[in-house]
């Protein structure tokens, strides 16, 4: 899995290892702010395969609601001889925003103690673990549906919605 080290935030105050992460500009879709979000943070050139689950909590900033979705991307083939060679992919982090860029085993991840104390990062964490054990597989189909959860290291729910069934009982 491939995380980032934000220089400035919360996750930067917790040395929390992430996700690229942005906003989506006005009219661009989920999966043109992923791609373009990897390529702003990382430097990599990527495609959007699917997604994998989303959150949604209220009263954020301004007293807005916010929903986050998490997507499986893909490496454009142009890196896949060099995986293949055992080479390393060269990163080039965003110079305002991302402090370390690195691959990790998704365990180790999901394994952070910030995620494992929250009821909602953890359930979302299993999603993501999931989509990547099955990512080459057909599978079963799976309808996405919403449970609320507490956020677990501050107040408050969101509702995450995944394929999963029973997603925080995995």
């Amino acid at each position: 899995m491939l995380v980032v080290q934000e220089k400035s935030g919360p996750a930067a105050k917790r040395k929390l290892w992430k996700m690229p992460t942005g906003l989506t500009d006005p009219g661009e879709d989920i999966a043109e702010a992923a791609v373009r979000e990897m390529k702003e943070e990382t430097g990599l050139d990527c495609d959007f395969d699917h997604v994998i689950c989303f959150r949604q909590a209220h009263g954020g900033l301004f007293n807005k609601s916010d929903m986050f979705f998490v997507c499986m991307m893909r490496l454009l083939p142009k890196y896949h001889k060099q995986l293949e060679l055992g080479n390393d992919i060269e990163f080039t982090p965003q110079e305002s925003e991302i402090a370390e860029i690195k691959w990790v085993e998704i365990s180790d991840y999901i394994n952070q103690q910030t995620w494992v104390d929250s009821p909602l990062y953890s359930t979302m964490n299993n999603a993501m673990l999931n989509a990547a054990l099955n990512f080459d597989n057909d599978g079963p189909a799976h309808k996405i549906v919403g449970e609320k959860l507490e956020v677990g290291f501050r107040p408050g729910h969101n509702t995450l919605y995944t394929s999963l069934t029973n997603p925080s009982k995995l």
